[in-house]
């Protein structure tokens, strides 16, 4: 049985009036209504994200865009993902998905709650599951028509204890930004590839002074470093206290940006000009 559409969508259609002007070859019209119809192709997929707090009508407009943004970051492919509409009933976020990136978006979503996510997915995971906790709701994500995909536990979830402060012996790359102190410990400030900030430490002047020396130059230092793990079971760099340092040579720096590049979902990713970047960080 055809499936059939009226015909003041038929005259919308691209090509229509091309299409009238071949005498009655029909199959032409039917090409074209299968693959445009209200804007947009009929093997789009729509992804759905509940969350149990709000209804359309209570909402907040700031607290709807929150979750607009992390979603859209949780799905990716970005020039690809669009907006469809909000659903009534609980707060349900409708986005549709072209054909050619369901199988990216699929992914990312399958990866999204796991500890080997990649990082950017697991940020608006983390994110949006806050955003729930702190609203008392909780959330999911599915296929328009499918199972369910992800959950977010949001208010059911137990929080982690904050664990620490605990040692251990690591490395850092970044440049030196400032080094100075009155007392017996002398002070640094380590700026990291993605603009992190870093406190150093070291009771020697001597490395100080070597530290000094290197002022808005890219570094790696070795030491012993202090972590914590918050409330939301993220580690946090307390303080590093530098044993030794060596200077990154230009060579080191594009090696770094390369392997910060490879990183799936990553900003320096989609950057044209990682280096220039890397530059204006500095210069900040």
């Amino acid at each position: 049985m055809e499936n059939k559409l009226p015909s003041r969508t038929l005259q919308s259609l691209p090509g229509y009036r091309n299409c009238r002007a071949l005498n009655g070859e029909s199959i032409s019209i039917k090409l074209a209504a299968r693959h445009v119809y209200n804007n947009h192709t009929m093997d789009d997929t729509k992804f759905n994200f509940r969350i149990t707090a709000y209804t359309p009508a209570t909402i907040p407009m700031s607290r709807l865009a929150e979750y607009m943004t992390q979603y859209a970051a949780l799905l990716g492919s970005s020039e690809h993902v669009h907006f469809e509409k909000l659903k009534k009933g609980s707060t349900v976020l409708c986005a549709r998905v072209e054909h050619e990136d369901v199988p990216k978006v699929e992914q990312r979503l399958h990866q999204a709650g796991h500890a080997d996510a990649p990082v950017d997915v697991a940020r608006s995971y983390n994110t949006i599951n806050s955003y729930l906790r702190s609203d008392n709701a909780e959330g999911a994500v599915k296929r328009e028509g499918g199972a369910q995909i992800i959950k977010f536990p949001g208010c059911k979830q137990a929080l982690p204890q904050r664990i620490g402060p605990i040692k251990e012996a690591g490395q850092l790359e970044g440049e030196i930004v400032r080094v100075g102190g009155k007392d017996r410990t002398i002070h640094a400030l380590l700026i990291g590839p993605d603009g992190e900030e870093y406190k150093l430490t070291t009771t020697s002047r001597d490395m100080a002074k070597e530290l000094g020396k290197h002022l808005f130059t890219s570094v790696r230092v070795n030491g012993t470093g202090t972590w914590s793990r918050n409330e939301a079971g993220q580690w946090e760099l307390e303080g590093f206290t530098v044993q030794e340092f060596e200077p990154l040579s230009d060579r080191s720096l594009i090696e770094a940006v390369a392997r910060l590049r490879g990183i799936e979902g990553s900003e320096w990713e989609r950057m044209a000009d990682p280096l220039a970047k890397w530059r204006e960080l500095r210069q900040n």
